[in-house]
């Protein structure tokens, strides 16, 4: 039996890709431990037959089987401490990186680290309270619960996801209008706890408005931006005109996002413009997934749990057509093509370009 400690809290029980992890989380360990019982701390007395407790860092850490197996196997030696520790991908090696295309990704850099190729992951003992994931014996968890930090091996690999609602988006301000200015008002849909829209009301001294489906997010945000409206965009009317709107990776999670591109349009002013952005599932990782028969959900990112809409550059154009928008400017978010790309057939008619666009930024000008 196993307890997993995984921390909760109003936030993450209101977002439907953070339960997705959770009930995947449950799932992996359950195909190693048999019995889990997911709870918030380590318990003051654990169950009798409890073999482990597993204590993730945050509700964002991903672990799966493999490297549980593992962990299971060195705690089983009786490591000194009673400690096993996993490596957080997103901070060791040449992959680090807070970028997780998908599962297959972290499939093959946790392959490498439990064959022991240190050059493809990293090398080097990670410091305790900088492990996300720490598999203890039921004597080590009590000492854990008070606060001590043993040393231990390393026998796993986790991935630790960037903040979903906290995220503060740089990157939208060189797209948005240079004209704006303390008299100007801009609209985020989808502001989590309002880092982005934060960010655009320092940069330009405009008035701020966010919109977010997070009743929690919400809260933050508010004391933080001008106004913040709570609910879901594509039933919500804010009231009001705005100098520009932002939107980023809504619309893939949106049932009509067409009806409501339309709609929100009609929330700008004469001369106002419109900047969000999507992911394109033609990315490499997306494809090579699909030749591989895989199409692997996590909890956000190209695959993220709660898409609904997919797009490639064509499909988006059309899209906009269809929406009845004609003035617009696309710009594609790359990443670099690994060297095996370039071994596709020509006969395929690869297109290199799309490949390598992780997403597109959407420009739309009234």
């Amino acid at each position: 039996m196993l307890p997993l400690v995984l921390p909760w809290d109003a936030e993450a029980d209101a977002s439907a890709e953070w339960w997705y992890l959770r009930r995947w989380l449950a799932s992996e360990a359950r195909a190693v431990f048999a019995e889990v019982d997911v709870v918030a701390s380590i318990p003051g007395k654990l169950p009798q037959k409890a073999e482990a407790v597993l204590v993730l860092s945050s509700h964002r850490v991903l672990i799966g089987r493999s490297s549980l197996h593992r962990m299971r196997e060195e705690l089983a030696t009786g490591t000194e401490g009673g400690v096993v520790y996993a490596t957080d991908l997103t901070t060791t090696g040449p992959e680090a990186s807070n970028d997780l295309f998908t599962l297959a990704d972290f499939d093959l850099a946790e392959s490498r680290w439990l064959a022991g190729d240190a050059q493809a992951v990293g090398a080097g003992a990670p410091e305790p309270d900088a492990c996300p994931a720490v598999l203890l014996s039921p004597a080590a968890a009590a000492q854990w619960a008070s606060g001590a930090r043993p040393s231990g091996p390393r026998a796993g690999l986790c991935y630790e996801f960037i903040d979903y609602y906290g995220g503060e988006r740089a990157d939208v301000l060189p797209l948005l209008p240079d004209r704006l200015e303390s008299e100007s008002s801009v609209l985020e849909i989808g502001c989590g706890r309002g880092a982005t829209a934060a960010l655009i009301k320092q940069r330009f001294g405009c008035r701020v408005v966010g919109i977010e489906l997070n009743p929690e997010a919400a809260a933050t945000a508010e004391s933080r931006l001008d106004r913040v409206i709570h609910g879901d965009v594509q039933t919500v009317e804010p009231g009001e005109k705005f100098d520009a709107i932002v939107a980023f990776e809504l619309f893939e999670h949106l049932t009509d996002g067409q009806a409501f591109l339309e709609r929100a349009a009609g929330w700008l002013r004469r001369g106002g413009r419109m900047v969000f952005s999507v992911p394109n599932v033609g990315h490499y990782s997306v494809v090579e997934d699909l030749i591989a028969g895989r199409w692997d959900y996590i909890p956000m990112g190209l695959l993220c749990a709660t898409h609904v809409r997919f797009f490639t550059r064509r499909t988006l154009e059309d899209w906009l057509h269809a929406a009845g928008f004609d003035r617009y400017r696309i710009d594609a978010q790359t990443t670099p093509l690994p060297p095996r790309m370039d071994a596709l057939p020509e006969s395929m008619a690869p297109d290199r370009e799309s490949l390598a666009t992780a997403g597109f930024y959407v420009s739309i000008f009234m």
